[in-house]
């Protein structure tokens, strides 16, 4: 695993408070209890940490309704801006 997959994980796991090494690429959103607070969250540190912005909201999911949506997705979409 790449250093900035490991720095985004870590991310992900403070926002949702859980602990980083239950953290895997293939759990949802939805499996770690996050909400759409949570997805704002996320985005905002990502894009604080990474200095990008991410276009047309691509985090801003809610984990609710699209139980889907992995910590895979959120590694790569923000691939695309390292």
């Amino acid at each position: 695993m790449k250093e900035e997959e490991k720095i985004i994980m870590q991310i992900i796991a403070d926002i949702v408070e859980v602990d980083s090494d239950a953290m895997s690429p293939e759990l949802t959103f939805h499996q770690l209890g996050a909400d759409e607070l949570h997805m704002v969250e996320v985005t905002m540190a990502l894009e604080q940490a990474m200095d990008v912005s991410f276009p047309d909201n691509r985090l801003l999911i809610n984990p609710v309704k699209d139980q889907s949506f992995t910590v895979a997705d959120v590694l790569k979409i923000a691939a695309e801006y390292y």
